[in-house]
């Protein structure tokens, strides 16, 4: 997996993620940050961030992590399924058990011709 230079704040992100599929409750662990591209792409959806942030941290709404890709230096990028939201968006964030903060990198509808119906596995 190759790493590209770290982002402001030290996260590294992997330009060929090999991502691995799990099913597990979505767990918030750290200090959470949202790029600008995120909030654009809820804007998108007429998704508030902070509608986004109750949606994702309501457990009784079972945000699901559906696949994760693992890094070094104890950076991880998980999958996850908002399935409380009319359309079930994919949020993709990269947490870092290093800088103790998790960040929302992208927010999107996933594409019915790729994803499954449910919209947790990749056709």
């Amino acid at each position: 997996m190759k790493r590209l230079p770290p982002t402001e704040g030290g996260l590294v992100i992997w330009d060929d993620e090999r991502y691995v599929p799990v099913s597990r409750a979505y767990e918030r662990r750290f200090t959470r940050l949202a790029t600008e591209h995120a909030f654009d792409n809820l804007r998108a959806i007429d998704l508030s961030l902070r509608e986004f942030f109750e949606l994702l941290d309501d457990l009784g709404r079972r945000p699901e992590v559906i696949a994760e890709a693992q890094g070094a230096s104890g950076e991880s990028k998980e999958l996850v399924l908002l399935v409380a939201w009319h359309v079930p968006p994919h949020v993709v964030s990269v947490v870092s058990e290093r800088h103790a903060q998790e960040k929302v990198v992208t927010v999107y509808e996933p594409d019915p011709d790729v994803w499954s119906p449910d919209r947790r596995r990749r056709r």
